[in-house]
């Protein structure tokens, strides 16, 4: 009979250390920035992880909700409430640098064209890209611009222009767009991100419904 470190060997999980939840989102990170949605698997995560396929599954539930859960090492909505504290005119160049700056930094830069080329391609992705972004990132800007109807819709169009812009720039990879500075996607970006966000709701053109 196998002894128990064998037994643990196996597992890929050393005898005594205890299982964490950043350790797989790490290696959840890992898998899906190099792998993509589809082709990421629990054995895989698990194995990058050393830990039992169904502590993964123990701990989260779902690959969708891992996949969910670990876009949270990704794009943190601190990095744009942080923006939202002054509004001196430049907010919008503020809230466009600080987002690609995301993009620009290497280690983040993978998982984030993952996470929107998945986000488009596999309707588990999809669901819990959308899930990610309401109760997280959107909520985060909604009470920081406010909380009220109107704040969610200004931060829901603000994000049409950044996503876009990612899209085409880092994830298409559409010329012009993708070969200029980001100096200069700030200067053109900005502005709309600025109205969006600022601008009195009847110059924009918001519902009246929104302001309740």
């Amino acid at each position: 009979m196998a002894s128990r470190a064998t037994m643990d060997k196996r597992r890929g999980r050393r005898h005594g250390s205890p299982v964490s939840r950043d350790v797989v989102l790490r290696a959840a990170k890992s898998q899906f920035a190099r792998q993509g949605y589809e082709k990421t698997t629990l054995r895989a995560i698990a194995d990058e992880a050393h830990v039992d396929p169904s502590m993964v599954l123990y701990l989260f539930g779902s690959k969708a909700e891992l996949f969910r859960e670990s876009m949270k090492l990704v794009l943190d909505p601190q990095v744009f409430t942080d923006q939202l504290t002054t509004d001196d005119g430049d907010l919008g160049f503020r809230i466009v640098r600080a987002y690609l700056g995301i993009w620009e930094q290497p280690d983040t830069a993978a998982s984030m064209v993952s996470m929107l080329q998945s986000a488009t391609s596999n309707s588990d992705a999809h669901e819990a890209f959308r899930e990610f972004l309401q109760s997280y990132v959107m909520a985060a800007v909604t009470d920081a611009l406010g909380g009220a109807d109107e704040a969610r819709l200004r931060a829901m169009l603000a994000a049409t222009s950044l996503v876009g812009t990612a899209m085409l720039r880092y994830v298409m990879r559409v010329p012009p767009l993708s070969t200029l500075t980001v100096d200069e996607v700030v200067t053109l970006v900005g502005p709309s991100v600025q109205r969006y966000l600022s601008a009195p709701a009847s110059e924009i053109g918001l519902p009246p419904s929104s302001a309740h």
